[in-house]
């Protein structure tokens, strides 16, 4: 396993204990977040406020890590989030793929390309991985 992989498999376990401590160690001195609709969360401060949030607004937050690989300081990882978001009850699907860069070990960048998926498209998911 690459320390690009071991850092993917680090911050998905991390972020699936809600440890904000552990989340922020996997991040690079100056962390840059962007979402799919370009928006960017910029510096440690502004990361951390954010992964502070998700946890508060999905309690039970958790992301299925189903595929990754990284070499050469760039890396990929497919996931499936699930959580009930706090404010309202519902659940919350989405699956997708977070491209990283990777400095000195640390996570630079995450693009994130999730997408939330219907119940047809979920039940599909499941079954497919129920045949694994």
């Amino acid at each position: 396993m690459t320390e690009e992989e071991q850092l993917i498999r680090r911050y998905f376990q991390t972020f699936n204990r809600h440890n904000i401590e552990g989340v922020m160690e996997c991040f690079h001195a100056n962390p840059v977040l962007v979402a799919h609709d370009g928006k960017r969360i910029e510096g440690r401060a502004e990361v951390r406020r954010c992964y502070r949030a998700s946890f508060a607004a999905f309690p039970d937050g958790r992301c299925q890590l189903r595929t990754y690989t990284g070499n050469d300081g760039h890396a990929v990882a497919e996931s499936r989030f699930l959580g009930t978001r706090q404010r309202d009850g519902k659940v919350v699907e989405s699956i997708g793929a977070e491209v990283l860069e990777i400095a000195d070990g640390k996570i630079k960048v995450i693009r994130d390309y999730h997408k939330r998926v219907s119940a047809a498209v979920s039940d599909r998911v499941q079954a497919e991985e129920d045949l694994r």
